[in-house]
């Protein structure tokens, strides 16, 4: 599986709003951090994206300049190292991400993230957590909108002190998932009996004058909560809350967004996951 984080390398594309404009200016670009937006699922192959991040000034930037198109990305599980091999993919913001088909996730298992360019080292371990899993999704008419809905989603296994993120894929409009909004939160916080409210985050990807929060009437909707880390959780809520306060998604915030990449920023994520569908009713 594939998701699609901001959705983002959050720094990367917090400069796009300025590429309109001109700057004489040479970017730096070995000199600003590492950024890795990377994770393993439980049955899915490892997807790591690697970019420098660019200072927030006025410019024309090319932001494919700060893509790390050469470095090498490993991933160790216990001593077994994987090389993973990096090609270029439309569908994520960088449009280059580095994978492997040989290794499959795997719940209790931990993993070592290596990236390693010409000027720097970065690192990471995550572990994949036993998952929750969705029980049921139901479509319900969004307030105000005459064929738009909202998935009302109802988890099982759901521990008081674990951690969890949504993400949703719709055919015909993704390839990949993206985020539902504010759709991270502690099993503490979950209300059994009214369940969760699943929408679409707006991201990267999308285009803003055809963007949606909502679902339409025949399209099938596929939904996937993962289980993660304390230092994934940390990432993932903080970014929410930063979106949700700024309202504007090309706003950046990185320097407030917990990382646990040992010498960049970023995040590297065990997943254990469970992952549903519906049809919107016509």
């Amino acid at each position: 599986m594939k998701i699609s984080s901001i959705y983002f390398l959050y720094i990367l594309v917090g400069l796009l709003s300025l590429t309109s404009c001109e700057s004489t200016d040479e970017p730096e670009i070995d000199t600003t951090p590492l950024v890795v937006e990377g994770w393993i699922e439980d049955g899915g192959n490892p997807v790591v994206t690697v970019a420098h991040a660019i200072e927030l000034k006025e410019g024309k930037i090319d932001t494919d300049d700060y893509v790390e198109k050469w470095c090498r990305v490993s991933v160790y599980d216990g001593d077994t190292r994987y090389l993973l091999n990096g090609h270029i993919d439309r569908n994520y913001t960088t449009a280059f991400i580095y994978t492997t088909s040989r290794l499959r996730g795997e719940a209790g298992h931990t993993y070592r993230l290596l990236v390693e360019s010409v000027n720097d080292t970065v690192e990471a371990v995550s572990t994949i957590h036993t998952g929750a899993s969705i029980a049921s999704l139901r479509a319900e008419k969004a307030d105000g909108q005459s064929d738009a809905y909202m998935l009302k989603a109802h988890f099982k296994n759901i521990e008081p002190d674990g951690m969890y993120k949504i993400f949703v894929r719709v055919d015909g409009r993704d390839k990949i998932y993206h985020g539902s909004f504010m759709g991270t939160f502690r099993g503490s916080d979950y209300d059994a009996e009214n369940g969760y409210t699943v929408t679409v985050a707006n991201n990267s990807t999308y285009d803003e004058d055809d963007f949606t929060h909502y679902f339409y009437p025949g399209e099938k909707v596929y939904v996937k909560v993962c289980t993660l880390g304390r230092p994934v959780y940390d990432f993932w809520k903080t970014y929410e809350s930063s979106v949700s306060m700024s309202g504007n998604l090309f706003f950046t915030f990185a320097q407030n967004c917990p990382t646990n990449i040992e010498g960049g920023l970023g995040y590297w994520a065990g997943y254990g996951t469970s992952v549903s569908f519906i049809k919107i009713p016509e």
